[in-house]
């Protein structure tokens, strides 16, 4: 997207790859935390790219947010907006529930 720094699209190149090795329902935050696993450096670039903001991970998670949104309908499609989910963290929070077509 126009304003999400270089580090985002570098990580859009596995979202494919990534989504193929989820099961067949995943959260967000499950997304992420396999996209951080898989491309560690990648993902470490791109929490860099946000670290002058407060919140670099939230940051980061949004912007990656968008770009899973642009599968729907392709790969994946969503279940529920904001589902009961623990964020990277393990803290209680919401996150998109998506499922694979």
């Amino acid at each position: 997207m126009a304003n999400d720094p270089n580090e985002v699209d570098v990580l859009e190149q596995y979202f494919e790859e990534v989504i193929r090795a989820m099961d067949i329902r995943f959260t967000s935050h499950e997304f992420f935390l396999r996209l951080a696993h898989d491309h560690q450096r990648e993902y470490v670039a791109g929490l860099f790219a946000y670290s002058k903001g407060e919140y670099p991970f939230r940051d980061l998670h949004h912007a990656l947010a968008k770009r899973l949104k642009k599968l729907e309908g392709k790969l994946i499609t969503r279940r529920k907006e904001s589902y009961p989910s623990k964020d990277i963290f393990g803290a209680a929070s919401h996150s998109g529930l998506w499922k694979k077509l």
